[in-house]
């Protein structure tokens, strides 16, 4: 958890998520080490730094009636497990950091590879496997182990 008394280095990009349970959303980020900003928290959002060297990236997770307030007029929020609104991918060090945090997600409630690449990637130069959390959403994880093909 964060011990941020004051945020003087603040995330420089921010991704916005709806969630159905902001309590369980919130408990599911910590338990994959997501820097929880609680200055920036309430009843009704929680922001996060991403772990490791994605720390600039925010996360904010917003219960649907704050998240529509984000959005235009007359727009539905999308229900992660009916649609694909986005795919969110953050670098891991190595395929042993990758495996690792698929197995932390799957631990704190997450679904492991909700989709798997031809050879994890290997074809495209890097190993790469995914979770998806608890409000559907697909997140990818990430470790570049070689060169793309005609490199």
């Amino acid at each position: 958890m964060s011990s941020e008394t004051s945020v003087t280095n603040p995330p420089t990009f921010f991704v916005n998520l709806p969630t159905i349970n902001l309590e369980k959303a919130t408990a599911f980020f910590v338990a994959l080490n997501f820097d929880h900003i609680k200055l920036w928290s309430d009843d009704k959002s929680s922001a996060f730094r991403l772990p490791g060297a994605s720390s600039q990236v925010s996360l904010m997770i917003h219960i649907h009636e704050r998240f529509k307030t984000f959005n235009r007029p007359g727009t539905s929020v999308v229900d992660a497990f009916k649609s694909t609104e986005a795919l969110f991918s953050f670098m891991a060090k190595d395929k042993a950091s990758v495996d690792a945090f698929i197995e932390q997600a799957v631990n704190a409630g997450g679904k492991a590879d909700p989709y798997v690449l031809k050879n994890y990637g290997q074809d495209m130069g890097m190993y790469n496997r995914s979770f998806e959390d608890l409000d559907g959403h697909i997140w990818e994880v990430c470790s570049m182990v070689g060169l793309c093909p005609g490199a």
